[in-house]
């Protein structure tokens, strides 16, 4: 069976650092290196997967101090930077999920060069969550329903989401030891295989993508049948 969709939540940065007595940016640089970012996009290419999303900085990040939420987007620019040198040569089409009305105005800017100059590209999509949460993604979606004069159903709502036109997730990765999701993709993810790993993010190498998806392929999925 194809794969669609892989999501990943890159959990356990600021532990990795701790561990090795380093400030939190520095395991957020290692996680958005340009090197391992990209080789792990394209080892998802190469084993035909569609789409690849990371949750980047979540709704609830904003409860951190100034000072590393402005590390942490200053990281984002500089990883956005690098997709943009390598787009043509990747081929792929860039999404972004999550609000735009909060976070830095020179990043929104990176974030709709990129979704505009790869919108071209069809065989492989990079989705990544700035500023997003699974109940403000719904509450948003359901304020846009209001709008609306006759009743919703479930494939009419999910047009509604930031993740309108994307497959649900079948593969979910967690990262750094913690089973639970955290409000990722809580609608997109009714029927999505869960993959909760020991490692920190920062130890996440395309083959352990790999073992994942080669461990998918041996799961039956019935879909309620």
């Amino acid at each position: 069976m194809p794969i669609k969709h892989i999501a990943i939540i890159p959990d356990g940065n600021r532990r990795w650092a701790k561990k090795r007595k380093l400030p939190p940016i520095a395991a957020y640089k290692i996680a958005t290196n340009q090197k391992r970012a990209r080789e792990i996009c394209l080892e998802a290419k190469k084993q035909k997967v569609q789409v690849l999303s990371i949750w980047g900085f979540s709704t609830e990040n904003w409860k951190r101090s100034k000072d590393q939420v402005k590390e942490i987007f200053n990281v984002i620019e500089n990883s956005l930077d690098d997709l943009s040198k390598n787009h043509e040569k990747d081929k792929f089409r860039f999404i972004h999920i999550g609000r735009k009305d909060r976070i830095p105005k020179l990043l929104v800017k990176k974030i709709q060069y990129l979704e505009k100059v790869t919108a071209k590209y069809k065989e492989f999509t990079i989705i990544l969550g700035i500023d997003y949460g699974g109940r403000d993604e719904i509450i948003r979606a359901i304020n846009k329903a209001k709008k609306t004069k006759s009743q919703v159903t479930e494939t009419q709502f999910s047009k509604l989401l930031d993740t309108k036109d994307i497959p649900d997730p079948d593969i979910l990765i967690r990262t750094g030891g913690e089973k639970r999701l955290s409000g990722f993709m809580p609608f997109q993810i009714v029927y999505t295989e869960f993959y909760f790993l020991n490692m920190l993010f920062p130890e996440f190498q395309p083959h352990h993508l790999t073992q994942v998806i080669h461990d998918f392929h041996k799961r039956k999925r019935k879909f309620g049948k």
